[in-house]
């Protein structure tokens, strides 16, 4: 019975939306190139046959998280895409991963890039709630749609 406890409280606590900030739709689709190339140099490397393995140590899990999250924000006529500020670690390591079994400099260049624009981003974090049970960020903001904007040059 202690541990059923536990887990409900674990849920529940997991359950909770966090904060989150808003990526574009082109960040995703570098974050798609990077994650699948690193994906496909990882499983080449370690002939790992577990993809789920290979998804994690890519960052690739990410992308199929925030494909959710981006059906839903276009569902409900939203530009923004939340990531958690959490989430931003999962890119750093992605990146940082891709670099030590030597990724292509083209895809290292461009998850750098990426990574400079989420840190900035995660800076200014916003309240996420649920809708269908997926994140989504409240109503745009003028501050936060200026530092979307903006890229790191």
């Amino acid at each position: 019975m202690f541990r059923r406890r536990t887990r409900v409280c674990a849920e529940v606590v997991s359950s909770e939306p966090g904060e989150a900030f808003a990526v574009t739709v082109e960040d995703l689709r570098v974050l798609e190139r990077v994650t699948s190339h690193a994906r496909s140099q990882l499983a080449r490397r370690v002939h790992e046959r577990d993809l789920d393995v290979v998804d994690q140590a890519s960052g690739y899990w990410l992308m199929l998280t925030l494909s959710e999250r981006a059906g839903a924000a276009r569902a409900l006529g939203r530009s923004d895409i939340p990531m958690l500020v959490e989430e931003a670690e999962a890119v750093r390591a992605a990146v940082l991963n891709l670099e030590s079994y030597g990724g292509e400099t083209m895809a290292l260049a461009e998850g750098y890039e990426l990574l400079d624009r989420i840190t900035l981003l995660s800076r200014l974090p916003r309240s996420v709630t649920r809708v269908g049970g997926v994140l989504t960020l409240p109503d745009d903001t003028a501050e936060v749609d200026a530092l979307a904007a903006a890229r790191p040059s």
